[in-house]
């Protein structure tokens, strides 16, 4: 019987290699690529992201204030045992150390080219305390019960939260209080001045009585003249408490935008808290 060799297996060609898988997978390798090359990029790019980034300049003075009580970096730890991070550098003029020292201030007005008038006063005892935690604690308590009688006073707690040097400096019921004292001492300049301009009046009135018109005449200049002297020593006064009370400001927080201190400036409280105990 005749067997049939058996045939040559049939060749098959090895299957082709896709165009588009070999595409996807140099797509993939380089989007790799890109991905790692941009992770690298990022901390250069924005140096927040570092995590170096949070560490301060050594080589800028700005970023270590001293503090005016120990003279070296002023990083502190609030009364709860939280860190507060670095406070504002504190402004301090020779007014506002005396202010803290418990002494006596002295301001020279000038009424005219050729007349001044020297005013000598003293802050209350327990300023001692400014910019301490203590005093802070003891506004906090103060000015809290004020507002609970008095809403409108709680705008100067808004806006200084508002502003973030003094949100975060741990001192913003300090502010508050100052402003209080600021305000009831403007009230107090102008229902002065209004009281100088009252008695004034009736001073005139009583001048015009008087028969002789060259008397008369001078008593009316002198009257008005002194009248004129009281009201412009009042208004200076008035204007130097406004400025201290800025400065005390920007003690306590470094810095206070013009726009803020005016905002302050314009709420009239209806009622003042007790004052603090002294020291």
């Amino acid at each position: 019987m005749n067997q049939r060799s058996p045939s040559s297996p049939i060749h098959q060609p090895p299957e082709p290699n896709i165009p588009g898988a070999r595409h996807r997978t140099l797509w993939m390798l380089l989007f790799f690529v890109a991905l790692l090359g941009f992770f690298w990029w990022l901390p250069r790019r924005n140096p927040s992201a570092s995590p170096a980034a949070a560490l301060p300049l050594t080589d800028s003075p700005s970023n270590h204030p001293s503090n005016p009580r120990t003279g070296g970096p002023s990083g502190s730890t609030s009364r709860f045992g939280q860190a507060t991070g670095l406070q504002p550098a504190r402004k301090i003029d020779d007014e506002i150390a005396r202010i803290l020292r418990g002494e006596t201030i002295t301001n020279v007005y000038t009424l005219s080219s050729n007349t001044t008038m020297v005013a000598v006063g003293q802050f209350p005892p327990f300023f001692r305390k400014f910019g301490t935690e203590e005093f802070e604690t003891l506004a906090k308590a103060a000015c809290e019960k004020e507002f609970k009688a008095d809403p409108i006073a709680a705008e100067y707690l808004e806006i200084l939260e508002e502003h973030p040097a003094a949100r975060d400096s741990g001192m913003i019921y300090s502010g508050v209080y100052v402003m209080y004292i600021s305000s009831e001492d403007v009230h107090g300049r102008r229902y002065d001045q209004g009281q100088i301009l009252l008695n004034t009046q009736r001073k005139l009135d009583e001048a015009q009585e008087i028969s002789d018109p060259e008397l008369r005449a001078e008593e009316l200049r002198s009257i008005r003249w002194f009248a004129d002297r009281k009201i412009a020593m009042e208004r200076l006064k008035q204007q130097a408490g406004i400025d201290r009370t800025r400065r005390l400001l920007e003690y306590l927080y470094g810095d206070l935008p013009k726009a803020v201190f005016q905002r302050l400036l314009s709420i009239e409280p209806a009622r003042y808290p007790d004052a603090l105990p002294n020291p």
